[in-house]
């Protein structure tokens, strides 16, 4: 036998396919119904109020009631295929299923993502798409489906593989110039995926710095870059050239049109090394500086542990000042979640940035990495033995506490399971990328401060 509240849900479906106002005239239709078909029996208008509030889906001002067959299967229905596609834009899958909706009383993308967000806990809803995982992001889909690939795609190609998102989400991730070029066939390449002939490279280098010292610049026809070429043949040579500059040559030259010329960033800082509050006074002022002239100005850890207090590391030669940085921190902590994964890292376990968000002006690389953990991180902390050029050092989450980095490194030790003993404690540490140096010397520090432990901590 039927509730009262299961004979107000049915006229309320019968009568208000569209939804359903909580105000005076639809509550005032609904009791007339109600009363019409139950003439034995009273209803109040509060009554009727308290059955849409709690059983309905609100939706500006309207609230919806599918019937409950309809919703559990499209609810199913919608897992199964994010499930094996990862992300779905609502819109898309609407109008691809119209007819359905259309039929169900599902009358636009708004209402199908509310019945959605109100039936399924297993996946995670954003305002415009729906990811079966918390970190599937369209540009990490989009980044994924090139890694696997050693050919250019065309936004058809990636359109079968994500049927659906709208081609213009496609096409935005793909104006990025940082991570993705237009072929001149009109598909595109990863940069992530683009090859270098190194020692092509290194003797170009060269060569420009030969021409720069004969003639005051460098220019196409006076160093040889076909290798580099033939190693990518889909990217046009405008596009790779530009690429080569700013990942091997804009630490040592300046662009201009098809010109190198000789970078002069700053002029050398006239300090001795105990004048270090002269220094850090320069440096504030400063927009950019190479590491060549810092260095003139004192011991390398000193100088660098200043540098990078007050400026962002952006490659193993350039520091800027940190206004000049703009880091979405939220996004680069999420982008470093799965290399973490609450455990202590090396710096160097980062092997990749392809998930990580673009940052204005600048590619990403380790050092940058490391400026960013040191000072703008929110979930995570970086511990180093010192301030150096060798990208060593640990990731770890806040959450967890250490006295110094010796601790940290014997945590590192004690997580991995190496033996405590002098030869496996010293490889761990340079192998995976904790330390460079004073081996010896640390190893029987740590190896001592493990035996003090309590027994239940060292295991």
């Amino acid at each position: 036998m039927q509730t009262v509240i299961e004979k107000v849900i049915d006229i309320i479906r019968e009568n208000f396919p569209n939804g359903i106002r909580n105000d005076y005239i639809d509550t005032g239709k609904i009791l007339r119904l109600y009363s019409s078909n139950h003439a034995d029996e009273i209803i109040s208008r509060e009554f009727v109020t308290s059955v849409i509030h709690v059983n309905g889906l609100e939706l500006s001002g309207r609230f919806y009631f599918p019937p409950d067959n309809d919703t559990e299967n499209l609810t199913r229905h919608f897992g199964e295929i994010l499930e094996r596609h990862g992300i779905i834009y609502y819109s898309v899958f609407y109008k691809k299923y119209s007819d359905i909706f259309s039929s169900k009383n599902i009358f636009s993308p708004e209402v199908l993502k509310k019945i959605l967000q109100e039936n399924d806990s297993r996946h995670y809803y954003f305002e415009d798409f729906c990811s079966a995982n918390k970190m599937i992001r369209l540009e990490y889909e989009v980044a994924r489906l090139f890694s696997v690939t050693n050919k250019s795609l065309s936004i058809e190609d990636l359109q079968k593989k994500l049927p659906f998102v709208p081609p213009e989400k496609i096409l935005l991730i793909l104006s990025d110039t940082k991570k993705y070029l237009t072929t001149p066939a009109g598909k595109y390449v990863s940069v992530a995926k683009i090859q270098f002939d190194k020692e092509e490279l290194c003797a170009a280098k060269k060569k420009i710095f030969f021409h720069i010292g004969k003639k005051g610049y460098a220019e196409p026809a006076d160093y040889d870059l076909t290798s580099n070429f033939a190693l990518n043949p889909e990217v046009a040579k405008k596009d790779l050239l530009n690429i080569i500059h700013e990942k091997f040559f804009s630490d040592s030259f300046t662009k201009r049109g098809r010109r190198f010329f000789g970078r002069k960033i700053n002029q050398p800082i006239p300090i001795q090394d105990s004048d270090e509050n002269k220094l850090m006074r320069i440096l504030t002022r400063r927009n950019e500086i190479d590491l060549d002239t810092l260095l003139l100005s004192g011991n390398e850890v000193t100088v660098l542990s200043n540098a990078l207090k007050i400026m962002v590391r952006v490659s193993e030669k350039i520091f800027v000042k940190a206004t000049r940085i703009k880091f979405d921190i939220d996004e680069i902590d999420a982008a470093l979640t799965p290399f973490v994964q609450e455990k202590i890292i090396p710096l160097k376990a980062v092997t990749s940035f392809s998930g990580f968000p673009p940052v204005e002006g600048y590619s990403w690389n380790l050092f940058m990495l490391e400026s960013f953990l040191r000072r703008y991180s929110r979930k995570y902390r970086f511990m180093t033995q010192c301030a150096g050029n060798a990208n060593i050092g640990a990731i770890y989450p806040r959450s967890m506490k250490f006295k110094d980095y010796f601790d940290v490194q014997l945590a590192a030790i004690l997580n991995a399971n190496v033996p405590l003993e002098k030869n496996a404690v010293k490889n761990f540490l340079s192998e995976q990328g904790y330390r460079q140096n004073h081996f010896d010397d640390v190893c029987e520090r740590i190896i001592s401060r493990a035996t003090t432990l309590p027994a239940e901590a060292a295991t």
